[in-house]
């Protein structure tokens, strides 16, 4: 039961490790103080009011069962890149779904000089993902309500 039990949790650490959202920021303009995240706005394409750039910033995520459930993951991990540098909005650059991101495998061998054998065998795992890219936009919010 207990090598069960071991096998399990190997199999199951990379899924822990690996099945979730991450993101990044890079800011091109002037920063401002932290939002959040539901302040973050959605734009597909560049809006046509006054907004000032912030920066760029970049999301992925294996988490999901469907495209759309990746996608919307990423998007919230963009929104909170996008909120911790000051951002209420971000205009959408770019959506990838990427086929598969892999794991490792391996198989070990070891031999004892007291004549004892051991031997382990790693297993592969593959996520699809997706990956969204955004413009980090500050506007006056006021702005959005009169139009």
């Amino acid at each position: 039961m207990m090598k069960r039990i071991k096998y399990l949790s190997v199999l199951a650490l990379p899924v822990l490790l690996f099945g979730c959202a991450s993101g990044s920021h890079v800011v091109t303009g002037q920063q401002r103080p932290e939002t959040e995240v539901d302040q973050v706005s959605v734009f597909v394409e560049a809006p046509a009011f006054d907004y000032e750039i912030i920066g760029s910033v970049r999301a992925s995520s294996d988490n999901g069962f469907s495209e759309a459930s990746r996608k919307e993951k990423a998007t919230l991990e963009m929104r909170e890149q996008a909120a911790k540098i000051g951002a209420n909005g971000v205009i959408l650059d770019g959506v990838t779904q990427l086929s598969f991101r892999r794991l490792g495998t391996g198989v070990g061998l070891a031999v004892g000089s007291g004549g004892g054998v051991g031997t382990s065998i790693g297993s592969s795992f593959s996520f699809p993902t997706a990956e969204v890219t955004g413009t980090a936009i500050y506007y006056e919010s006021d702005v959005v309500k009169a139009l």
